[in-house]
């Protein structure tokens, strides 16, 4: 298993995302394993990531991929199993790794802009050369604009998709099925939400305000598809009502996410939070 945790900790420095996937599933093997510390067993994932920024320090952009793979994997799966084993239900503990990737992507803005800008302005480049004849178009350039501004976001998305995607994935290994229709945050991962508003109020981090914004919003989003498919569920098994219902929230994610945002304190579904809800 050590062995599998160090290999882990190489996917992890090359690849966040599916790093992050297979951390969480590894989780769920460390604890139903024989392992009398799994703590220190997921640790072992640290290892490489660690040896990497050691090794390779003088290449342009490795103190990056190596910060990615520590906080956007290692750590986010160590808070994890951390709050299961502390008490927390799943739900509260995929919200406690989720607040870490998101401080971290807020942070990795601020510590790594320069490669990220360079990094940014590669890819652009690359659009431009595969596209030549939209090149000089205005809605080339209001894209390449936008994916420049969303671009701290965007890595923190694909991460917690990969949160969700690795929460889903343990829990059924471990034996618990996953209810969407269940699925319940802790009222305090909304207080991160409204920590970030006042941030609107300054114009040098307006954009900072808008690609947190847009991260904490994920969760809610989670929860608020949870809440339209317990509502529907309970009035209908109609299958062009249910294609409709996916409809609505794939063209109203914003109403969606508020949706979610309120169902954390109200609990509109009237779940038994101090049960077993996921």
């Amino acid at each position: 298993m050590n062995l599998i945790a160090l290999l882990l900790g190489a996917i992890a420095t090359f690849s966040p995302f599916f790093g992050l996937i297979l951390a969480l599933m590894y989780c769920s093997f460390s604890l139903r394993g024989a392992q009398v510390k799994p703590m220190q067993a997921l640790g072992l994932v640290l290892v490489f990531p660690v040896m990497f920024a050691v090794f390779f320090r003088e290449q342009s952009g490795s103190l990056l991929v190596a910060s990615d793979a520590l906080f956007g994997v290692g750590l986010a799966a160590l808070t994890f199993l951390a709050s299961l084993r502390r008490g927390f239900l799943p739900a509260a503990a995929l919200a406690n790794s989720a607040l870490l990737v998101i401080a971290y992507g807020i942070a990795r803005q601020f510590l790594f802009g320069a490669s990220l800008s360079l990094a940014n302005e590669q890819a652009l480049a690359e659009m431009a050369k595969a596209f030549p004849q939209f090149a000089q178009t205005p809605q080339l350039q209001t894209t390449m604009a936008l994916i420049k501004q969303m671009n701290p976001s965007a890595w923190v998305v694909s991460q917690l998709l990969a949160l969700f995607a690795g929460f889903v994935i343990l829990l059924r290994l471990s034996g618990a099925k996953f209810v969407w229709k269940a699925i319940h945050f802790p009222p305090y991962y909304n207080l991160a939400i409204l920590a970030v508003l006042p941030l609107y109020l300054l114009p040098q981090l307006r954009l900072v305000f808008v690609n947190a914004l847009v991260a904490l919003c994920i969760l809610p989003i989670i929860q608020g598809v949870g809440v339209v498919s317990h509502f529907i569920a309970r009035h209908t098994s109609n299958v062009i009502l249910m294609v409709l219902a996916t409809l609505l929230i794939i063209f109203n994610l914003f109403l969606v996410a508020l949706l979610g945002f309120a169902d954390i304190w109200l609990n509109f579904r009237k779940l038994n939070l101090k049960g077993t809800t996921v």
